[in-house]
């Protein structure tokens, strides 16, 4: 069960952020989801919380002693997913 991990174990692949680190945030952060996020990173990296959001959530509530679902989402940030900039550019040479 994801709410038992041990705390080396990492929960954001890409951002290295470990399931003790995001617990250790919750002490400022409080049971929020985004204000967790802007603690420790999680949900950061490249996939946005793609991967780690659910498993995230799970380790906050077990620490906050709450249901997953009032943690919250991650907020994403735009692009939603990566881009490659010949993309974009070849869109911005079409609208020309």
């Amino acid at each position: 069960m994801v709410r038992a991990v041990p705390d080396d174990a990492v929960l954001c692949r890409c951002e290295g952020i470990t399931a003790g680190e995001l617990r250790r945030s919750l002490s400022l952060s409080g049971k929020e989801a985004n204000r967790a996020k802007s603690l420790s990173r999680v949900g950061m990296g490249r996939c946005q919380g793609r991967y780690c959001q659910i498993a995230g959530a799970e380790v906050m509530a077990a620490q906050a002693g709450c249901d997953p679902a009032s943690v919250g989402r991650l907020r994403s940030q735009p692009p939603v997913r990566p881009a490659p900039l010949g993309l974009l550019a070849a869109r911005a040479d079409a609208r020309e």
